[in-house]
């Protein structure tokens, strides 16, 4: 009877450790989707012009997938720190524009506060020398997000 009784305690607090770690995982401002009207890099891949979500996977905040609502296109990425507090006004992503290329560069969500970097990939860097040779720099262009 004993025996009985602790595996069913035993089995509830495994659900419930499930149930919680999936309602974290759904935290407002963990899900935004943006309309971006220009093919993108993230990384090593191009990704299409269109509307996309932004996600954190599992409960790490700084690993995040972007994908394309329509035809499934996907990146995943690590993301680091760039600013946490309330100077963050909007949820936005920010682009690094080189010409007519553009690679995704940050994300700032207003509702978890915390602004992310993505890494500069090689692609970005050798072009970013470049542009310093012709004594040019980089411009951003910004897409406003919306939490879902």
């Amino acid at each position: 009877m004993q025996g009985k009784f602790l595996s069913a305690i035993l089995a509830l607090s495994i659900l419930t450790v499930g149930a919680v770690a999936t309602a974290s995982a759904q935290l407002p401002g963990t899900r935004m989707s943006a309309q971006i009207p220009f093919d993108f890099i993230v990384g090593d891949q191009t990704l299409l012009a269109g509307t996309y979500e932004i996600r954190r996977l599992m409960d790490n905040p700084y690993l995040l997938s972007i994908q394309n609502v329509d035809d499934r296109q996907r990146a995943i990425f690590y993301t680091g720190l760039l600013d946490k507090g309330d100077s963050i006004s909007q949820n936005q992503l920010v682009f690094h524009r080189y010409g007519d290329i553009y690679f995704l560069a940050q994300i700032m969500s207003r509702y978890e506060g915390i602004a992310r970097e993505l890494q500069r990939s090689k692609q970005e860097r050798r072009l970013e020398r470049t542009l310093a040779s012709n004594t040019k720099t980089a411009e951003s262009q910004t897409v406003p997000l919306a939490a879902n």
